[in-house]
């Protein structure tokens, strides 16, 4: 008498023992555990490169203003607290303005915690991009542009043309990957960097 190899189960179905399902569990679990903080690296990451491109808009923006209307215009930076954390406002006006962000100005708000700091420091920190590498020696103020569309640096009726530096850090990505910087040529071009952890690339 042979033995039929397809027997059907008493119970009329097959299933997986308790030891197989806990163990491709706890698989799972460990493969999750290790991809997750490269998930939110990553996502940190497209927030950070999403913050650099709306504030050149903003910048963009403050030049085409100062052509249109024939007035030098600035941009201005203004921090926000968020609870625990603080991000960053940049708001365009007047140069000859002083008054203090209004709903109808052109802005924007970098996601919380992006801070803008006046050069890289702390653990990690990358060095700061100097004029070997940008060919114009960067300001940190805030930044105005003239009628012809050049940036300058206001102050009391005068706007000397010049090139600017703005770093920013999020505190929220791990090891030395949430630095970005955005500068601004004494001709008016806007380029984004971001600290790779060994380099600055664009």
């Amino acid at each position: 008498m042979t033995e039929d190899k397809h027997r059907v189960p008493r119970n009329g179905r097959e299933g997986f023992s308790l030891l197989e399902v806990l163990s491709v569990t706890a698989v799972s679990m460990i493969l999750t555990m290790t991809a997750l903080p490269d998930m939110i690296n990553s996502l940190g990451i497209m927030r950070l490169h999403s913050s650099m491109t709306s504030l050149a808009g903003v910048l963009q923006n403050c030049r085409i203003l100062a052509v249109k209307q024939n007035r030098a215009m600035t941009t201005h930076f203004m921090a926000k607290s968020y609870g625990s954390s603080s991000g960053v406002i940049a708001y365009v006006k007047l140069a000859t303005d002083a008054s203090s962000l209004d709903i109808s100005d052109s802005q924007v708000q970098l996601e919380a915690p992006v801070t803008r700091v006046t050069a890289p420091s702390g653990p990690g920190a990358p060095p700061a991009l100097d004029s070997s590498i940008l060919s114009f020696t960067p300001q940190t103020g805030e930044p105005s542009f003239k009628p012809t569309g050049l940036p300058c640096a206001y102050s009391g009726g005068n706007c000397p043309n010049g090139g600017f530096i703005y770093y920013f850090h999020d505190t929220r990505l791990a090891g030395r990957t949430g630095w970005a910087a955005l500068s601004i040529s004494p001709a008016g071009r806007l380029k984004k960097w971001y600290w790779n952890g060994s380099a600055w690339k664009d």
